[in-house]
């Protein structure tokens, strides 16, 4: 079945970053890709445009700016399919799309995103140290926020592993990130996938602080024998899923990390040991603790030559 994603591109190095993610996954294991390379042009301002219908000079300035505009995006569009292209991937299966601003950025790559039908959206984001933990970057960080129907695949960083985590919690939200990895990355015998679970811990839930250790004890392990069933199940549902999708037995892994760490922490722990490439994340998740503003955004703000899938 036909894959069809929109690439957010601007001509600067992390948008040449997440063109080469996508080239990276298609060309070993995405089959069936088509891509649109999105550009969107820097706006005219108002008052030129006004006073463009009743000045000639200024008329002449506004057709400068649209053909600088143009030659802009043509470029940085250009640029891009040729990286697609290097990467084995045929011209055919590529369109180019320059688009006029209409509103901010964020709000057209939605607009473009939402109303194309599209499977997916490829955005790069850039590090900024520490304030990288709470902010992507306004257009990224906006995106993620709001685009809620659509997997938003966020790239920081160069990446060249092309092994996949799955961090789940047993939630719908996180068969809804199994469901999308089966549909991108099913019927390849290359595909590697593991499904991550941090097992259940009463520290996700509340502090210990005002507990009895008897008590605290007691909870935690009704916790996790509730927990373990739950996995149980999840498990039988998202090995059918992606048994559906053409993967074999011996492609996914099933692996739980006990107590300890934030789920958070968990998972950067075991992308920094596996080598992972990419982390697939339900949007929400069983409880608050994987809401994205919690587990998926600060997975987001801690990637590092990775790229994470958002899936609403």
């Amino acid at each position: 079945m036909e894959k069809k994603i929109l690439v957010a591109v601007d001509g600067s190095a992390t948008a040449q970053q997440a063109v080469d993610y996508v080239g990276l996954m298609q060309g070993a294991l995405i089959r069936e890709l088509t891509v649109t390379l999105l550009y969107i042009m820097n706006p005219i301002p108002p008052y030129l445009r006004r006073d463009s219908q009743r000045n000639p000079e200024s008329f002449s300035r506004v057709r400068e700016l649209e053909t600088k505009n143009r030659k802009q995006a043509g470029g940085a569009l250009g640029k891009a399919s040729e990286r697609l292209v290097r990467a084995g991937m045929k011209e055919e299966a590529i369109e180019l799309k320059p688009v006029p601003r209409a509103s901010d950025a964020a709000r057209d790559i939605l607009f473009e995103a939402e109303h194309g039908m599209y499977d997916a959206l490829v955005l790069g984001h850039r590090g900024k140290g520490k304030a990288a933990e709470m902010i992507m970057g306004s257009i990224t960080n906006k995106v993620v926020q709001h685009a809620e129907r659509l997997p938003v695949w966020v790239v920081g960083g160069a990446v060249d592993s092309r092994r996949v985590l799955c961090p789940v919690d047993g939630s719908e939200g996180s068969l809804r990130a199994v469901d999308h990895l089966a549909f991108m990355l099913g019927e390849n015998p290359d595909t590697k996938i593991t499904l991550f679970h941090v097992g259940a811990s009463l520290g996700n839930y509340c502090t210990l602080d005002f507990l009895e250790k008897d008590l605290a004890q007691d909870i935690e392990a009704d916790l996790m024998h509730s927990d373990g069933k739950c996995m149980d199940d999840f498990y039988a549902r998202a090995l059918k899923v992606l048994a559906e999708a053409g993967l074999k037995q011996d492609q996914v892994e099933t692996k739980t990390k006990e107590g300890g760490l934030s789920v958070a922490g968990a998972v950067m722990e075991e992308v920094a040991s596996g080598g992972y490439g990419t982390v697939v994340l339900g949007r929400r998740g069983e409880n608050r603790s994987f809401f994205l503003g919690h587990v998926s955004d600060k997975v987001l703000s801690k990637s590092k030559d990775m790229a994470v899938w958002v899936v609403g």
